[in-house]
């Protein structure tokens, strides 16, 4: 008896040792996966959209949903119920509230430190993604502080970070136009070490340098990557950078591991504007990048953990709309082009008196957006379009309608509202919202983040995780 005893009191220890080891073992390889001003509704439209046999096979589900830690997360900024990206992205970075347009920085304007920069410190390699620009507020607030109008200053901080790897659509202010002895940016990244690729053919050339810039092709790009919707095969994509991301960051062998910030930018983008077909689309490629980093998981289940969240809300999309009507999820396939280039299209179009009969506007609106060819249009609905174009087009009265990233052209505003309530969604702004965002994670100490309701505990507990101090 006393010998039983004995074995189980030696066995009780090993499996608390061996628990605690558990507990205590750090991820060798994080994702961050944050989607610009995805809601949870944005998540479920993209879902409904999959689960109408919008999917490629293997992709009947976005992945995340099926990750075992869900949670609700609040995203207010330090002087406002409504956050914007700088002020998002910092909280997300930094673990610390901030005012609005501060990047990296707090109410104070004192340097805030982000997860990365530590990381680095404590020896990973780090990568910076996003579809975006690289200078821009969510990816910035990862390696910079600075407010966010201080775009040039902003992108050299980029460089001075030494990530290893960032990857995005281009750097907004390549000059300072107010300091004109500062150097063009993309040499100073090749002066502090950097190799700068463009698009794919220039990756793949280069893949081998010690760090990368990854940009656009398109030398003259001031913006975002090309929507999903209407870009060209086999242009640069997030799948693209962050499968690259991957690559470069796993043959670190000097490293400890690394830590991946992946931002899908232009669901934000597509939403300010109140494009469905759009934001559903470029949450597709979202999901896709995730997915990317759910492969590596399953290699290296016990040494991986993926995080998946937003920064904010955009647009107040809601699924369903005042009327009770079917949804129609397949009439997103039908739109060409997203709402902002169909608006620069009818601009341009208006200008050379190409659209001067309502049936060749016709003929452009249905070739873009389905309307009338694949989705019906009653007499009253036509008969709307109609008296819009007669006052917008005929008698030149134009009232674009305005939102923060682009001008749209009032009837092809009304076109798309006309889809988007066809598909069966409603939206309540043009701006961001104060909504909850959701939150996913699985894998090595996934478990910590279950009881996490505020966008500063998410770098927080990766802090306490990895024993930054």
């Amino acid at each position: 008896m006393k010998q039983f005893a004995k074995k189980s009191l030696v066995l009780f220890i090993a499996l608390f040792f061996f628990t605690a080891a558990l507990s205590a073992k750090t991820p060798k390889y994080i994702f961050y996966c944050i989607g610009d001003g995805m809601s949870f509704a944005h998540v479920m439209a993209t879902q409904l959209f999959y689960e109408n046999g919008n999917y490629e096979e293997g992709n009947e589900s976005l992945v995340f949903l099926d990750f075992p830690v869900r949670s609700a997360i609040r995203t207010y900024a330090n002087n406002s119920l409504i956050t914007c990206s700088a002020a998002a992205g910092t909280a997300l970075a930094t673990g610390h509230k901030t005012n609005l347009a501060h990047i990296g920085i707090g109410p104070d304007k004192q340097p805030l430190t982000s997860v990365a920069k530590q990381l680095r410190d404590k020896g990973y390699a780090i990568g910076i993604i996003t579809s975006g620009q690289l200078d821009d507020a969510t990816p910035a607030a990862f390696y910079a502080g600075q407010m966010r109008n201080d775009t040039y200053q902003i992108g050299k901080e980029g460089a001075d970070s030494q990530f290893d790897f960032l990857a995005g659509s281009t750097l907004m202010k390549p000059f300072n136009r107010r300091d004109p002895s500062q150097p063009y940016i993309y040499d100073y990244y090749r002066q502090k070490g950097y190799t700068v690729c463009r698009g794919p053919e220039g990756y793949n050339s280069q893949k081998n340098a010690d760090k990368i810039l990854l940009v656009d092709t398109d030398t003259t790009l001031k913006k975002w990557l090309p929507y999903v919707i209407e870009r060209e095969p086999g242009k640069l994509g997030l799948e693209f950078m962050v499968q690259a991301g991957i690559e470069k960051l796993y043959k670190k062998k000097n490293k400890k591991g690394f830590f991946m910030m992946i931002e899908g930018a232009s669901i934000d983008h597509a939403s300010h504007p109140r494009d469905i077909a759009t934001a559903i689309k470029e949450t597709i490629e979202f999901d896709r990048s995730v997915r990317l980093a759910y492969e590596f998981y399953k290699k290296h289940p016990d040494e991986t953990l993926i995080i998946v969240t937003a920064d904010h809300e955009t647009g107040g999309l809601t699924i369903g709309e005042t009327t009770t009507h079917p949804f129609n999820w397949e009439y997103v396939n039908y739109q060409k082009m997203s709402k902002e280039s169909l608006s620069k299209l009818f601009q341009k179009m208006r200008e050379t008196g190409e659209i001067d009969t309502w049936e060749k506007t016709k003929k452009i609106l249905a070739e873009n957006t389905g309307l009338w060819d694949k989705i019906p249009v009653n007499a009253g609905e036509e008969a709307q379009l109609m008296q819009c174009y007669y006052e917008t087009i005929v008698k030149k009265s134009s009232k674009q309608e305005i939102t923060l990233y682009a001008k749209s052209e009032p009837l092809v505003a009304d076109a798309i509202a006309l889809l988007n309530k066809k598909i069966g969604v409603g939206w309540t702004s043009f701006s961001h919202t104060g909504g909850f965002v959701p939150f996913y994670a699985i894998g090595c100490q996934a478990r910590q983040f279950g009881a996490l309701n505020d966008n500063i505990e998410i770098p927080n507990t990766i802090r306490k995780i990895m024993k930054i101090k």
